[in-house]
């Protein structure tokens, strides 16, 4: 144990970590020490697992469980798939030929309904990238395409509900490990789960409800704050910008001007000017910087009043009429670029989508059909208590995170500061609830937290997106080396594992859209691009600053500084009160009803 910490040491250049002090230059981990786990061979054929009895172990029946060879190039894997009664498909990928003990369970996201295996955000770990864990994934629950109107139908069905909610992967994982356990003729050494947007969402779930579950679990930009998420936020992106006649006013070939306003108005706090806002909280927009004067008839580079107001609604996020806020806040200045806007005034943006869907569907106790017209909902404390009334079933805000604690779980938190999706704000509220409720040296002892500037929803955006995030969580948990600083990178043909770049300043990207479509399935993960810059992110509230030497470009000519913003950050709206210990209950079905069981 003395060597890996003095290793860890010379690797991070850390000193004094019990006072929150780093050194002035420290060279931002890639790769740290993790578990050297010898190789565990199959016990049974492939063939066995299809007839493995799972009934047990999962406390459900099983359906069309079946075994088949996998090859990839990576090696063999035994595909398992199934479904978990009543309708929750599931995939288990075993390796065949070098299997190092460990257990993953991918995240999905949007409203899921796809059964996908598969890890982000890993593309330097090496046993991810050889294919050496356990991986499993699920649909929650229903089947569907991610987005659309259509995808939310499965709120109909109560149990649907509660399987999309929390209770799926908790099976899956159940599932999985007794897989492995007859397979290998041993558990999991150490079980993970990455996800990031409702898989983020998930991986707090897990965290919340189910602490066994996972040894450690990252979760990037969770849509935690689920029932006022997808209906206040997204219906507020909608109706904020729009006219009484319904036509959209600002619109994605107009961001540019808005964006390219902030990045001249703000101080980068990297002391790089490269236009990526270091800390955007420290922004505040001012509509004189873009609106045209009075009476100009070109318009090219400038905001008409109508865009500016329409602009200031939506940084501002959704209120009542008399400006109480309803949402914890809307996204962040240097995300403009990344807007779920329309191509045109009668088109439509996803963020449409999302929000008819969910409050038709999924987020109230009742369907209703007709509240997918957004312009039936209204934004007073009707709404708010109508849409929350499920939050102890979707909500992932728990913040009392003792039992994950107390059984040495680790968790990595992070999010895109120029998330257009979901604001960063949630994130950073639900942090300081859980250090209001642990205290911050307990939080710090198994939670870390970082905000990845200028890095839009779980990628994309102009900052530096591609990242891997499973390799410090595996050393955290193994070996105890605690993540300091973290490589984030930008890469030459693409920004990240969501897609593309947005194509540079005032551009934002075809589409508007929100959620890229999923990679592929498979059993192991993608490698990681070529690199043409780096930086380090540090955990909250430390920022990265250049040291005034070198190369820009390169990480380690990066140190830490505290955040100028005033900490706690005071969150005054009705989402806050949802934030806090012990506000989930169980939920069950009785006469085709959500009933609740017990607090939990």
């Amino acid at each position: 144990m003395k060597r890996i910490l003095l290793k860890l040491t010379a690797f991070l250049g850390i000193v004094g970590m019990g006072t929150g002090l780093f050194s002035m230059h420290p060279n931002p981990a890639r790769a740290a020490d993790i578990a050297i786990l010898p190789v565990v061979k199959p016990v049974l054929s492939c063939e066995a697992l299809g007839n493995f009895d799972l009934t047990h172990a999962v406390g459900a029946g099983i359906h069309g469980q079946k075994a088949t060879l996998l090859q990839t190039p990576k090696g063999k894997f035994c595909k398992v798939t199934g479904q978990i009664a009543p309708t929750i498909s599931f995939e288990v990928d075993l390796p065949m030929e070098h299997w190092t003990q460990r257990f993953l369970l991918g995240g999905c996201g949007g409203l899921c309904g796809m059964t996908h295996v598969g890890v982000s955000n890993a593309g330097a770990c090496v046993p991810a990238l050889n294919g050496e864990f356990v991986m499993a994934g699920d649909d929650m629950g229903h089947t569907g395409s991610m987005m659309g109107l259509a995808q939310g139908e499965f709120g109909r069905n109560p149990q649907k509900r509660i399987d999309f909610a929390y209770r799926a992967n908790h099976v899956t994982t159940l599932a999985a490990r007794a897989l492995t356990a007859a397979f290998y003729g041993q558990a999991p050494k150490y079980s993970y789960f990455v996800g990031c947007s409702d898989g983020g969402r998930e991986a707090l779930m897990e965290a919340q409800r189910f602490p066994e579950d996972f040894d450690g679990i990252s979760a990037g930009a969770p849509a935690a704050l689920f029932t006022v998420q997808n209906s206040f936020y997204h219906a507020w992106n909608v109706r904020g910008n729009q006219r009484a006649d319904g036509t959209s006013i600002l619109l994605q070939s107009r961001v540019g001007v808005l964006h390219d306003a902030v990045i001249r108005h703000c101080d980068t706090l990297s002391g790089v000017k490269d236009g990526i806002l270091e800390e955007p909280r420290t922004c505040h927009f001012d509509p004189a910087w873009v609106q045209c004067p009075a009476g100009q008839g070109d318009t090219s580079h400038c905001l008409t009043a109508e865009e500016t107001q329409a602009a200031l609604r939506l940084y501002k996020g959704a209120t009542d009429g008399e400006g109480h806020p309803y949402i914890i806040g809307g996204p962040l200045p240097g995300s403009e670029l990344q807007w779920a806007l329309p191509a045109t005034a009668r088109g439509e943006s996803m963020s449409q989508g999302i929000a008819a869907s969910a409050i038709a569907y999924v987020i109230p106790p009742e369907v209703d059909e007709k509240a997918a017209d957004l312009a039936r909902f209204h934004f007073d404390d009707t709404s708010f208590v109508h849409m929350t009334e499920l939050a102890p079933l979707y909500n992932a805000e728990n913040t009392n995170l003792h039992p994950f604690h107390k059984r040495g779980g680790r968790l990595i938190l992070w999010h895109g500061l120029a998330d257009q999706s979901i604001s960063p704000l949630n994130t950073i509220a639900y942090y300081q609830g859980v250090q209001r409720e642990m205290g911050a040296e307990q939080t710090d002892s198994f939670l870390k937290f970082y905000l990845l500037p200028g890095v839009g929803h779980c990628g994309n955006g102009e900052g530096f997106p591609q990242v891997d995030f499973l390799t410090p969580l595996m050393a955290w948990t193994e070996t105890g080396a605690a993540p300091v600083a973290i490589r984030t990178e930008r890469t030459a043909q693409g920004n990240g594992p969501m897609g593309p770049p947005p194509g540079g300043h005032g551009k934002p990207p075809a589409g508007g859209q929100i959620h890229m479509a999923p990679m592929s399935s498979q059993p192991y993960a993608r490698p990681d691009a070529a690199v043409i810059a780096s930086r380090p992110v540090y955990p909250y509230p430390y920022i990265a600053q250049y040291v005034g030497a070198g190369d820009v470009n390169d990480a380690g000519n990066y140190r830490p500084v505290k955040s100028p913003v005033f900490l706690p950050m005071t969150f005054a709206s009705h989402a806050t009160s949802l934030i806090g210990p012990d506000n989930q209950k169980q939920y069950g079905v009785r006469d085709g009803k959500l009933v609740v069981e017990n607090a939990k």
